[in-house]
Formats: structure tokens, C-alpha cells, sequence
């Protein structure tokens, strides 16, 4: 076998030309895919960090059935927010912190002095958070904020979308007008205190407000309709959850993430579908090229091979040959590729990839890196693959009759 190795490896360097170009075609076939999926694992961790980390929480604590009715009558499914049931949250394993929060929905306007006309409201989705308890639970939601925003008990911030249809500006007074859960509209005066970009295209008109500003608005001092749930890390989301349902009772509901937002998750599916499929166009074309090879190095070296036929050589040990040239190119092509690969990760894997979503206003830092399993698959996939590929070819050399191939036919 080391004998076959032996010629294997003399036998690629022989036609140089045609060993460097199948090469690079694997090492840049291999090194795509890899950095690919690296710059892929990048996106969606930081998807999974800002969903988890600067928006929603990781966790998210509700009265029963309130998910069924948060189109219909959320306000309905409010509960005191008691320093007792807190403590019962804070204390089960894995939790970091708890923040209690209220989503409604209103309209807003700019105030203005009496003999002036009321300018048009605007319609506007918010969502009520406690200054000094959120920042624990979302702490990247600031990383939203534009330069120089001020949040806090009396200062709201606006979206990017509804900051312009106002034309609203740092400490320009507004009016909320929203509804409380009797139907009652209700109207209180708050001030900017910033704007934030919107993080996906197409956002909607939203705002930030103060949870005790939105509790005085809707009439549910001292009540909440959501708690956002921080844990110790977010791996651990699927554990902490059954932990807490347990703590809390049948009364309550408790959901991660993604099953708040399952349209994320339904994106993160469809970009490991198509990266599945570019991965599997490029492996295929790069194995086709080793197989190419393979047969031209058959046809051009009919004469040897009925040489080596002639003089004992087994038609297995012969087959076995071509498939050993196959794997030394396929070997060398994967350790390209993952060189390839490994350097460009590298150099963003700290500085990372600005990604800006179309329509949105934030720029999105994607930060690549390498799993073992995956670039293990693919490693795999281009070292046996090329053998697989190379099977016909090496077959074809087997099966040449020794006089027919001393002639060159």
C-alpha cells in the first residue's frame, strides 16, 4: 500500500498544470463553502444575541392564554407586578434578571401652545420598560439608540420612522392618547428623548416609553402584562424554561424567544436551506473536476497502465492506484480550502462584517466562526468524494486488457 502511495503522490506532481488547476478549484470550492457557512453562523448568533439580548428578552413570563389574545385584548391579561413574585423568578437556576414590561398601542402628537392647531396624531406601537430594571435584561437594546438619547422616567425614545413622520427632535414635549383595558382613552405629556434605528426594513411606527409614564397612561399603576426573563446563558433557554413554568404555576405561560417571534426562526431555517444547496452546487463541481482529472490521467496513461498490467500488477492494485491519486488531490484540496477558510474567519472573527439589512437604519455586526461538525462533514465530503468520483475512471484503467493498452488503445 505505501508502494501505491508512493507512485499515487509521484503521479500528481507529474502534469503539474492540470494537478494545480483541479486544486484550486477545490480549494476554492472547499474554503466557500466553509467560510460560507462560517459568515452563516455568524448572522444568526447575532440574530439570536439581538432578539434575546436587545429586544425581547430571552424569556418571556405571561398570564395563561396570553399570546392567544395580544392582537385582541392584551391589556385584559395584566397582573400586579408584586416584589414577591420577582423574587420567586430571580431565585430559579439559570436566571440572570426580570423586567417588567407593557406592550400597547396608542396614538402621538406633537404639543403645541394652545392658539396654535393641534397637529395631526400619528398611530404608533409601544413598548413600556423600567429604566433601571431592562437595561439588565436587554442590555444591547441601547446599542439601538442614536448618540446623545436620553431614556429615562420622563423621556421616551421613538423609532427611526416615527421620530421623521413627527419631525420630532430631543426635548420636544408629545401627547400619548391610548386606550386603557375599560376602553377609557386616557392622555399623558412626556418629552424625547432620542430616536433608534430601526433594526429590520420595513418597521413599523414604535417607540420606547417608561414603564411608570405608560402605567399612569393605561391606568395600571403597579401592573404589568409581560416580565422579560435574562438568563445566565442563552444555550441554557430551553432548560431554564420548564424550571420556571414549574416555579410559577398552571396560571402562568412561559415562552423563549423564538417562540414569540417564530418568523426568525423560520428565516434562520431558510438560510440554512440555501446554504445547504450552494454548499452541495460547489462540493459537486469541485468533485466532478477531481473525477475530470482522473479520467484524462486514465486515457493519457493507457500505455503505462498495460505496462504495469504486464508485469503483475492486479487489475485491484491498478484501480487502487487511481483512487489513491484521487485522494491525495482530495486531501490536499480540503486542507487548502480549510486554510482558506480558517484565515478569512480569523480576520473578521474579531473585527467582524458590517451587514445592514435593506431598509434598515443600523448596521448589524456579524462576527464568523468555525464549528467542528460542520467543517469535519465538509472536510469528508471532499476527501471520500473525490474517490467516490474517481471510481469510474479508476474502474475503466482496471478493466484495460494489457496488449490493447500496450498499443494505446
Amino acid at each position: 500500500m505505501w508502494t501505491l502511495l508512493a507512485m499515487a503522490w509521484r503521479n500528481v506532481r507529474r502534469n503539474r498544470r492540470r494537478t494545480l488547476i483541479t486544486l484550486a478549484a477545490m480549494v476554492v470550492g472547499v474554503g466557500a463553502v466553509i467560510a460560507v457557512r462560517g459568515v452563516l453562523n455568524g448572522l444568526q448568533a447575532g440574530i439570536i444575541r439581538t432578539s434575546a439580548e436587545g429586544q425581547l428578552g430571552a424569556l418571556q413570563v405571561h398570564r395563561a392564554g396570553y399570546l392567544d389574545n395580544i392582537l385582541s385584548t392584551p391589556l385584559t391579561m395584566d397582573f400586579p407586578v408584586e416584589p414577591a413574585l420577582l423574587d420567586r423568578l430571580r431565585d430559579v437556576q439559570g436566571v440572570r434578571a426580570v423586567s417588567p414590561r407593557i406592550q400597547f398601542a396608542g396614538s402621538i402628537a406633537k404639543s403645541v401652545p394652545a392658539e396654535e392647531e393641534l397637529p395631526e396624531a400619528l398611530f404608533f406601537t409601544a413598548l413600556a420598560v423600567d429604566p433601571k430594571t431592562e437595561p439588565a435584561v436587554c442590555p444591547l437594546r441601547k446599542d439601538a439608540y442614536l448618540d446623545g438619547t436620553r431614556f429615562d422616567d420622563a423621556h421616551l425614545v421613538l423609532g427611526s420612522a416615527l421620530a421623521e413622520s413627527l419631525a420630532a427632535k430631543v426635548d420636544d414635549e408629545v401627547v400619548l392618547l391610548a386606550p386603557d383595558k375599560d376602553g377609557s382613552l386616557n392622555g399623558e405629556v412626556a418629552r424625547v428623548g432620542g430616536s433608534m434605528h430601526a433594526l429590520l426594513p420595513g418597521e413599523p411606527k414604535v417607540a420606547v416609553v417608561p414603564l411608570a409614564l405608560a402605567q399612569r397612561l393605561l391606568r395600571m399603576e403597579g401592573r404589568a402584562t409581560e416580565l422579560a426573563v435574562a438568563v445566565d446563558d442563552l444555550r441554557d433557554i430551553d432548560a431554564v424554561k420548564p424550571r420556571l413554568a414549574e416555579a410559577l404555576g398552571p396560571e402562568w405561560e412561559v415562552h423563549t424567544w423564538l417562540e414569540v417571534v417564530p418568523e426568525r426562526q423560520l428565516i434562520m431555517r431558510l438560510q440554512d436551506g440555501v446554504s445547504a444547496i450552494v454548499s452541495v452546487v460547489f462540493l459537486v463541481l469541485m468533485l466532478l473536476g477531481v473525477a475530470n482529472t482522473t479520467l484524462m490521467a486514465v486515457l493519457e496513461r493507457t500505455r503505462e497502465v498495460g505496462t504495469m498490467l504486464s508485469l503483475g500488477l492486479t487489475r485491484a492494485q491498478v484501480m487502487a492506484l487511481f483512487l489513491l491519486e484521487a485522494l491525495v488531490l482530495g486531501a490536499l484540496g480540503a486542507t487548502g480550502g480549510l486554510l482558506l477558510a480558517s484565515g478569512f474567519v480569523a480576520r473578521f472573527a474579531h473585527g467582524g462584517l458590517q451587514f445592514r439589512a435593506p431598509g434598515a437604519t443600523q448596521p448589524f455586526d456579524v462576527l464568523p466562526f468555525l464549528t467542528l461538525p460542520f467543517t469535519l462533514v465538509v472536510l469528508a465530503v471532499a476527501v471520500l468524494g473525490s474517490v467516490l468520483f474517481a471510481l469510474y475512471p479508476a474502474r475503466r484503467a482496471s478493466r484495460l486488457r494489457p496488449v490493447e493498452a500496450l498499443a494505446g488503445r
